[in-house]
C-alpha cells in the first residue's frame, strides 16, 4: 500500500505503481509513505538523522536492509505490519522548492521532475544505490525504463486539475426537508433539524468540499408568508439567498406534494436565468406510484436541469443530486478552506443546537415564540468550554413549561444540546441555560437585532 501525502501530481502515484508492477509486486504486499516537504523540513530531516545541513532534492529511509527478488512478504517476518500484512518498506520526502527549481533548470515540468525523485527515492527502498559507478548505472538503467513504461518521458505534462467552485441556494416550502439535506449534503450537522415548519431563520452556508469541487449550499428559511417582524427578516433571508447564485435546488415535500405555489415558483425557476434543478424529498415515506406522478408533473417544465427523487433523512439519492449541482458549477478558485463545512462560527452553532433540543423537547407544548441568546461563549484555564445561554420565551405562561417540573425538562434540553456540543467541539462542555420571558419578542426590532436577526444586516 502506498500512502501520498501533499502531492500535487498524479504522475508520483502512476510512476511508483509502474515500479511495483516493474517488480511483480501486489501493492498490498508493502507499505510505504510518499510526502512533499518544505525544504526547511528536508533540511532539519538531514540534520537530525543523517548530520548533514543541507537541502537535498529527495530522501529516502529505508526500513529493510536488503530486498531480495521475487519479493515475498515470507521473506520479512519482523518487517510486516501486524495490521495490513504489508511489508514496511520506509518513507521519501520529497523537497519542494528544490523540485520545483530543478525542474526549470532542466526544462521539464514540475509533474515530471516529482515523478522522477519520488521513483528515485522509491528505488533507495528497494535497495539500490549509486555509490559505485556500476551501481549508478543499474539504478539510472531501471529508473528510465520504468519512467518509459509509465509514460513520463521528458517532455511529460500533466494537465492541471480543474477545480469548479460555486454558490447554490436551497429553497422550498417550510418543513420539506431543506435543514436535512444540507446537513446529509455536507456530512456534517450545519442547519438544526425539527418536524415543525421554519425551524431555520437565517441563511446558513454549508460547506462540500471534495477534491476538485466545492459548492456553498445556502440554506434558507422555508417560503411563507410572514406575521411578523421575525418572518420579515425571514423571507428578506430567502431572497438575499438567490441573489449572485450559481444554482437553485428547489425541495419539494414528496410526502404532501405539490400545490400551487409550488408549481408557480418551479415554473418562474425553469424559466429564469439561474439553472435549477427539483428534489423530490421523502421518497422513503410515499409509494412508487405517487413518485411518478410528481416526476411526470415536473417534466413538462424543460427549463429545469434535472429532477432528483430523494431522501434526505436516508442519504438516498443525495450522491446523485450532489453531482447534478456539480455539473452547475463554474470553474474557479475555492472561496472557503477545505476543512470548513459552514460560515457560522461556534458561538451561533451553539444557539442553533439548544434551539433545536428544545423544539424537539415541548414538541407542541410550546408554540413557535422560542429563541436562543448565549450571554458566554469562553474557555475556562482547564480547558473546558463554558456556555451560558438564554432561552426566550415569549409569554410568562410558557416558562415552567420550558422549565419543567423541578426543572426536569430545561434540564433534558442542556443535556442533549451538551451532547451535540461535545461532538461537534471535541471538547468538554459546561452549559447552563435560563429561561427568559420576553413578551412579543418575534415583532420588537430591538431584541431580535440582539438575537443576530438585524433587519438592517447585509444578508
Amino acid at each position: 500500500m502506498l500512502e501520498f501525502y501533499d502531492i500535487p501530481y498524479s504522475s508520483v502515484e502512476q510512476a511508483l505503481k509502474t515500479a511495483l508492477n516493474y517488480f511483480d509486486i501486489s501493492e498490498k504486499k508493502v507499505f510505504a509513505e510518499i510526502a512533499v516537504l518544505s525544504d526547511d523540513d528536508v533540511r532539519e530531516l538531514n540534520r537530525t538523522r543523517r548530520g548533514n545541513d543541507s537541502v537535498t532534492d529527495v530522501l529516502s529511509f529505508p526500513a529493510l536492509e536488503k530486498v531480495t527478488l521475487p519479493f515475498s512478504t515470507e521473506d520479512y517476518p519482523s518487517d510486516v505490519d501486524p495490521e495490513t500484512g504489508a511489508v514496511i518498506l520506509g518513507e521519501v520526502y520529497i523537497a519542494k522548492d528544490r523540485a520545483l527549481e530543478q525542474a526549470a533548470e532542466y526544462n521539464h515540468s514540475a509533474a515530471r521532475e516529482y515523478a522522477f525523485l519520488a521513483l528515485h527515492g522509491f528505488l533507495h527502498l528497494m535497495g539500490y544505490d549509486h555509490v559505485s559507478e556500476s551501481d549508478r548505472e543499474r539504478m539510472e538503467r531501471v529508473q528510465n525504463e520504468i519512467l518509459l513504461k509509465a509514460g513520463i518521458t521528458r517532455d511529460y505534462v500533466e494537465k492541471e486539475p480543474v477545480t469548479h467552485t460555486g454558490f447554490a441556494a436551497i429553497l422550498g416550502r417550510p418543513n420539506a426537508g431543506k435543514s436535512t439535506l444540507i446537513n446529509a449534503l455536507v456530512g456534517e450537522k450545519v442547519a438544526i433539524v425539527s418536524w415543525k415548519p421554519q425551524t431555520t431563520r437565517n441563511k446558513i452556508l454549508g460547506i462540500l468540499n471534495r477534491k476538485d469541487l466545492q459548492i456553498i449550499f445556502v440554506d434558507t428559511p422555508g417560503i411563507h408568508k410572514p406575521r411578523n417582524k421575525l418572518g420579515d427578516y425571514m423571507m428578506r433571508a430567502v431572497r438575499s439567498a438567490t441573489e449572485g447564485v450559481d444554482a437553485v435546488i428547489y425541495v419539494v415535500d414528496g410526502e404532501k406534494g405539490m400545490d400551487e405555489n409550488d408549481l408557480s415558483r418551479i415554473a418562474a425557476l425553469s424559466e429564469g436565468k439561474t439553472p435549477a434543478i427539483v428534489a423530490v424529498n421523502k421518497i422513503d415515506h410515499i409509494t412508487k406510484e405517487k413518485v411518478a406522478g410528481i416526476l411526470a408533473a415536473l417534466n413538462e417544465f424543460r427549463g429545469l436541469k434535472a429532477v432528483v427523487p430523494i431522501s434526505a433523512l436516508r442519504g438516498k439519492n443525495v450522491d446523485v443530486l450532489e453531482r447534478e449541482t456539480a455539473a452547475l458549477m463554474p470553474e474557479g478558485i475555492k472561496f472557503y478552506p477545505e476543512d470548513e463545512y459552514t460560515d457560522r462560527n461556534m458561538r451561533f452553532m451553539a444557539a442553533e443546537i439548544i434551539r433545536e433540543k428544545a423544539l424537539r423537547l415541548l414538541d407542541q407544548e410550546i408554540p413557535y415564540g422560542v429563541a436562543v441568546s448565549v450571554n458566554k461563549y469562553e474557555y475556562r484555564p482547564s480547558g473546558v468550554l463554558e456556555i451560558d445561554a438564554d432561552v426566550i420565551c415569549q409569554k410568562a405562561a410558557h416558562k415552567p413549561i420550558i422549565l419543567g417540573k423541578n426543572g426536569a425538562m430545561i434540564k433534558k434540553i442542556s443535556e442533549y444540546a451538551r451532547e451535540d456540543l461535545e461532538k461537534m467541539t471535541g471538547d468538554r462542555i459546561l452549559l447552563t441555560l435560563w429561561v427568559r420571558v420576553k413578551t412579543d419578542w418575534r415583532d420588537d426590532e430591538v431584541l431580535l437585532n440582539n438575537l443576530g436577526y438585524d433587519k438592517n444586516k447585509d444578508l
